[in-house]
């Protein structure tokens, strides 16, 4: 099974898995257990200080985003695509990490993962209207619709939860033109596959 290869390969064989039923909501779990693991929890951030398990997000276009305390106290995944961005599933999520955890937000460090870059996501007009960051929204001439660029989107959500541009790291890479290395559902269609994002905290 691929996903016992990946987990065992990055040092944490037989961590239970905790991937939420990803819904493009605002919705943000606080884990306490391992029950996600097996149940239909539907959300799109999963925060937790739980040791010895895996926070995972799945996406083929979609930004998954992983947050954590330097201090190794607690940690966040977050599944963000356009309606989640819109809705600030990401300001939302490390927003209940510093609440519930007691962090400062000056602790905190993120990566955002591979997406679709906005090189590739060309949007309607009911995405346009819908996003609550008119800076996430690109025009070109050489563009016949405008784009969305959803790193930057949620790069900004970040940063306005507290925590500090020097511990953002961000991919570059565009899931839509790397047919070579992700996974894409503007690419493929339903007949894509998916790419996981994982984090934990060691025992």
């Amino acid at each position: 099974m691929n996903r016992a290869r990946f987990i065992a390969a990055i040092g944490a064989p037989g961590w239970p898995i905790i991937k939420l039923k990803q819904v493009h909501s605002s919705i943000v779990v606080d884990v306490v257990d391992t029950s996600a693991a097996s149940e239909a929890v539907s959300g799109d951030a999963a925060v937790t200080a739980l040791r010895g398990v895996v926070l995972a997000v799945q996406t083929a276009d979609c930004v998954p985003v992983l947050v954590a305390d330097t201090e190794r106290r607690a940690v966040a995944a977050i599944h963000a695509g356009w309606r989640g961005t819109a809705a600030g599933i990401v300001k939302s999520a490390v927003a209940r990490v510093v609440e519930k955890f007691h962090i400062d937000p000056n602790s905190l460090r993120a990566v955002i993962g591979p997406h679709i870059g906005v090189c590739c996501y060309e949007v309607g007009d009911d995405v346009v209207e819908a996003m609550s960051d008119p800076l996430a929204i690109e025009i070109r001439e050489e563009w016949l619709k405008p784009h969305v660029n959803l790193a930057s989107a949620n790069r900004r959500q970040l940063i306005e939860a507290g925590v500090p541009q020097t511990q953002i790291e961000t991919s570059s890479l565009c899931t839509k033109c790397r047919e070579d290395l992700f996974h894409s559902y503007r690419r493929d269609g339903k007949r894509m596959g998916h790419l996981l994002s994982v984090i934990g905290l060691t025992p």
